[in-house]
């Protein structure tokens, strides 16, 4: 039976080495080699100069809007990428998901967030999420703030927050396995203290909280 907007209890947390070994950067650039799976709808660029990019498409191309590894790789040295809809990317992040949706009964996403050069600054600065969020650092460090919740949650004060006259009520470094629990509307702020690669698993508070035949599949076909 599918219940009505079940609330979930989700605290802010922080704990050290929680989940080593989620994703390497190896297999991170295996991903991005991997060219039907970079398509415009999940391959986010974080560009501030919001440029417009073209390649060259050939007959054989089932989806011409996916973008060449080539060009994703020369843009990771700019800008702040993300990749969504990445639950079933790897058996590891696979069953962290499905280990989130057995505890909280939400359905799980995945997003994987690189930032290979800890200059760019983050476009969205302090910011607040309309989901829950448990972060996973990867690779290399990161600096996580969080403040507690504000009262506007509109989506126009979403980013790009002065928290400058707020004391934070949490403030890490998070290092390769460290993983952070953000509950929605509280603002946060990560900054890349060397090459970063992380992976956030978002999820609604409020939904229906499906039975377990409505998540997704987790089964990992081995052969």
């Amino acid at each position: 039976m599918i219940s009505d907007f079940k609330e979930c209890k989700f605290l802010i947390d922080y704990v050290e080495n929680y989940c080593p070994n989620l994703l390497t950067w190896k297999e991170f650039a295996d991903l991005i080699n991997i060219r039907p799976l970079l398509t415009q709808e999940r391959v986010k660029l974080l560009d501030p100069k919001k440029r417009i990019f073209k390649w060259y498409t050939h007959g054989w191309m089932k989806d011409v809007n996916t973008y060449p590894p080539s060009l994703i790789r020369s843009l990771l040295d700019e800008i702040v990428i993300y990749l969504s809809d990445m639950s079933r990317s790897t058996k590891n992040i696979n069953d962290f998901a499905s280990f989130l949706e057995d505890q909280y009964e939400r359905h799980i996403d995945a997003h994987i967030y690189v930032c290979r050069d800890p200059n760019i600054e983050h476009p969205f600065a302090a910011h607040f999420d309309m989901q829950h969020n448990v972060i996973v650092q990867c690779e290399g460090k990161t600096n996580f703030k969080v403040w507690k919740e504000v009262e506007d949650h509109s989506i126009e004060k979403q980013i790009q927050l002065d928290m400058s006259n707020e004391e934070p009520i949490l403030d890490v470094i998070m290092e390769v396995g460290d993983a952070i629990w953000i509950p929605r509307y509280y603002p946060h702020q990560a900054i890349s203290l060397t090459p970063r690669l992380s992976v956030s698993f978002p999820f609604n508070d409020t939904e229906n909280t499906a039975h377990k035949d409505h998540f997704e599949d987790r089964n990992w076909v081995t052969l």
